[in-house]
């Protein structure tokens, strides 16, 4: 009687099947996109110098609109503008910083959107390359953006609260 080989038939189709099903997993599903509806609002961060902003909004079925402030006392100055935006099978987190003379167009794809938040990506770009947003309860939000900007790797933590307001 022959010994059956690690990689016959039943074994290599197993194999076949728990890679798919890892890479279909990794997929953002665009009706998911209703998970997004936690960002709805004011969001503030102190720091020991100013106050950040972040707020988010709803513009239509497939965009949410968003902008990040740095208040000091009276104040303001805006730092960026975002969108998250359904497009067909995908959705994309797109950030415009401010004060850059022709902005980039920086397109990270979602890559997981779940209930506790997501995670976008663009590991082509320098800066960002990677933003995650997670909530930690209904009031409180971690934002990190991630990234390579003159060959120094950044990375930044928001740590946001819910504004009453």
């Amino acid at each position: 009687m022959a010994k059956k080989r690690w990689y016959s038939s039943s074994y290599l189709l197993l194999i076949l099947l728990l890679a798919g099903s890892l890479q279909t997993a990794g997929q953002v599903n665009p009706a998911d996109f209703r998970f997004l509806d936690k960002l709805e609002g004011t969001w503030k961060m102190n720091t020991r110098k100013s106050t950040i902003v972040e707020t988010w909004s709803r513009s239509n079925d497939s965009t949410w609109t968003g902008k990040t402030w740095r208040v000091v006392g009276a104040d303001s100055a805006l730092q960026q503008s975002m969108q998250l935006v359904r497009r067909g099978a995908d959705i994309f987190y797109i950030p415009a910083y401010e004060g850059q003379d022709k902005p980039a167009t920086i397109h990270l794809r979602l890559r997981v959107l779940k209930a506790i938040g997501f995670v976008a990506e663009d590991l082509n770009n320098d800066f960002p390359k990677k933003i995650t947003y997670r909530f930690k309860d209904a009031k409180h939000l971690d934002a990190r953006v991630e990234g390579v900007r003159d060959g120094t790797i950044e990375e930044y933590i928001f740590q946001y609260s819910i504004s009453p307001d």
